[in-house]
């Protein structure tokens, strides 16, 4: 079995308050111009599916979606991006969600948090 995984390093402004900090007289964890976060694409496929080339999937055609997806992901704040609570757990959920259709045998979206050490997987519910 093959995981091939793609990854995107990007900032992006999640625009949630944080009550928790805020509750203890702590300044936000969010710089001014966004978290860093990388998000991976992560696909599988066994031996009996690569194609004569060697390969299952040329990953230069998965490009487009996921350039897609980082994009939405960097236009502006994400509670003014989403109709939904733009937690990292439902961001990684849409992600998953507008890839699945384009990318063959996705397993997993992660979003990992760099500023502050986190990362949220969602993975094929199957």
């Amino acid at each position: 079995m093959f995981t091939i995984e793609i990854r995107r390093t990007f900032k992006a402004i999640q625009g949630l308050p944080a009550p928790v900090r805020e509750n203890k007289n702590l300044p936000p964890l969010m710089p001014t111009d966004g978290f860093q976060v990388t998000m991976r694409v992560g696909l599988s496929f066994g031996d009996n599916q690569l194609g004569g080339r060697g390969w299952f999937v040329d990953t230069d055609a998965l490009d487009d979606p996921i350039d897609y997806c980082v994009d939405h992901l960097t236009s502006r704040p994400w509670t003014e991006t989403f109709p939904f609570r733009p937690s990292f757990e439902n961001v990684a959920r849409w992600t998953y969600d507008t890839l699945a259709d384009d990318i063959p045998q996705l397993r997993y979206v992660e979003l990992d948090n760099d500023t502050i050490g986190v990362l949220t997987r969602y993975h094929d519910p199957n």
